[in-house]
């Protein structure tokens, strides 16, 4: 499993669809990069852990990564603030998560116990096509394969 693809604040790098149109390129990447009106060359992402230069636009200005960056951290878990659940910006992080079937909490609090090996496979097998195998993304709703709908995890 690709280490790079834990994120500093939880979410599993490899469902996010610039990742996905970055590693499958095709269709995906042509509608990505259409979609957002920028060349298909400008879509690209290594994972939260990879260089800077290799970040999606968005993720290069994320506040959760300045936060940590500020306070010398990897994992929004070794912030005291993670705990009591008092960091407004992780809260609202893990709301929208949770709506698209992703834990960022519990998936940090497994990181943090040692289990990041585990939950990475957890991520890789949730993150497929039910029918054909194919990696999907958190918001998509048919699989690009096979174009079969994709179940909500």
């Amino acid at each position: 499993m690709d280490a790079k693809l834990v994120s500093k604040c939880g979410i599993y790098c490899g469902a996010c669809y610039i990742y996905r149109a970055f590693k499958d390129g095709g269709r995906m990447l042509d509608e990505t990069a259409q979609r957002l009106g920028v060349p298909k060359e400008a879509i690209k992402c290594g994972g939260c852990f990879g260089p800077v230069e290799d970040l999606w636009r968005n993720c290069r200005v994320c506040s959760i990564r300045a936060c940590l960056k500020e306070k010398g951290s990897d994992f929004c878990y070794e912030c005291p603030d993670f705990d009591d659940s008092s960091c407004a910006g992780y809260e609202r992080l893990h709301e929208g998560c949770k709506r698209r079937g992703e834990d960022a909490r519990g998936a940090l609090l497994r990181i943090k116990a040692g289990d990041a090996d585990n939950w990475l496979k957890e991520q890789d097998a949730k993150w497929r096509c039910a029918n054909c195998g194919s990696r999907v993304w958190w918001e998509q709703k048919t699989c690009l394969q096979c174009g079969q709908p994709i179940s909500r995890h």
